[in-house]
């Protein structure tokens, strides 16, 4: 019988709420149980001061590993350092608060288990219901940028929770934007490649999600990154 491939989940983490610890627990346990694999946790504190919750978790579950990162450098720094630290031979990572449900988290390791070399989660019209207005506007003119006005051949390069196996975790390395627009980075490294295979997975957010607010700060950084990507 052959051996199931090894599965590690990174998650970037800065400053937890009080009930993180325990939520993380649950919703990797749920996974395992729902996947029917073990998952290993690499937890990325992207500069949170406070370390007690990231000692507590290590308390509950000595498995779980956790790199502490000095200053907060952001989404894409932060996966880089969980990415290069993961071992397994399939590697998913997501959000802190697993903004997803455990079924689309699940379906992302199918698409890895039949060979998919990278599992891009992919997020239909009725995802915009649940969203904000003003992030609703944003993700829509950005995807009829990458569709009309760049060609781009995948569109909804932004959701939060993605897959690959290890020759995939190799072009997330070579990334280097540090920030939200990594995502789209690595979607045009690896859309280069011809020996890679891409796969977008339809993916559900979970009804209790609680959006964070996008500043203009954040906004005019983004714009920046973005020029980066379209030169690269």
């Amino acid at each position: 019988m052959t051996a199931q491939p090894s599965i590690d989940l990174v998650l970037p983490v800065l400053n937890p709420s009080q009930t993180w610890v325990e939520d993380t627990l649950a919703s990797k346990r749920e996974l395992e149980l729902r996947s029917g694999r073990n998952v290993g946790l690499i937890v990325v504190n992207d500069g949170t001061k406070d370390h007690a919750a990231f000692l507590r978790m290590e308390a509950d579950d000595p498995s779980i590993e956790v790199i502490h990162l000095a200053q907060n450098t952001g989404k894409g720094a932060a996966l880089r350092a969980g990415i290069g630290s993961a071992k397994g031979e399939l590697i998913l990572f997501t959000d802190a608060d697993f903004p997803y449900t455990i079924d689309s988290m699940v379906a992302v390791i199918r698409a890895l288990e039949k060979g998919v070399d990278i599992a891009l989660g992919y997020r239909e019209q009725d995802y915009y219901a649940s969203v904000p207005w003003f992030r609703k506007g944003m993700s829509e003119a950005f995807r009829f940028l990458l569709r009309r006005i760049l060609r781009f051949p995948i569109t909804d390069t932004q959701c939060g929770l993605k897959g690959m196996n290890q020759k995939g975790a190799q072009v997330f390395l070579a990334t280097r934007i540090d920030r939200f627009l990594v995502d789209m980075e690595f979607i045009k490294l690896a859309v280069r490649n011809v020996e890679l295979t891409l796969e977008p997975v339809v993916v559900k957010l979970r009804k209790d999600v609680t959006f964070s607010k996008m500043g203009v700060k954040v906004i005019l950084r983004e714009g920046l990154n973005f020029l980066r990507v379209l030169f690269i």
